[in-house]
């Protein structure tokens, strides 16, 4: 009986490459992307800002014809966060006004002076097309915040 010797075939082992920190690019390559992000948003932020100068005062106004009476005296007003009942505070706002009751441009205009933070910013995203007489207005306040109006009060609120 013969036996065969073994033939055993072997692959090259390949040393894998060490990184070491002083070698590494990828770093500059992520820190130039980061800058050239930076740049493309201040360069967004820029053409943003144009577009809102460009525009007409006609176009930045809700009630571009309010006229307002010539002895206008803007009332104090509570002003309104977004954080209790809308209809209290329509309420209160349309009895102050009430000598204008029947000027919907001047309600819909000094409506913004009773409004502060997200109200305020709500205000001011309002399209013209959509609010037309103040009864808009207080349908889409209302709509806005109708979330507050089933809330039970605080003990902070009583």
């Amino acid at each position: 009986m013969t036996y065969l010797a073994l033939t055993i075939h072997t692959v090259p082992r390949n040393e894998e490459p060490i990184f070491h920190a002083g070698n590494m690019g990828g770093y500059d390559r992520v820190d130039d992307l980061q800058e050239k992000y930076e740049m493309m948003n201040r360069e967004m932020q820029a053409l943003r800002e144009k577009e809102i100068l460009k525009k007409d005062v006609y176009d930045l106004c809700l009630v571009p014809n309010v006229k307002i009476p010539h002895k206008f005296k803007l009332r104090v007003f509570e002003k309104y966060k977004g954080t209790s009942c809308p209809k209290d505070h329509l309420t209160m706002y349309v009895r102050k006004m009430s000598t204008y009751a029947n000027d919907h441009q001047v309600l819909i205009h000094y409506f913004q002076d009773s409004l502060i933070g997200a109200a305020l910013k709500w205000y001011m995203n309002l399209d013209r097309a959509d609010i037309r007489t103040f009864n808009d207005l207080r349908e889409a306040f209302v709509q806005q915040y109708k979330f507050n109006v089933d809330m039970a009060p605080e003990r902070s609120d009583l």
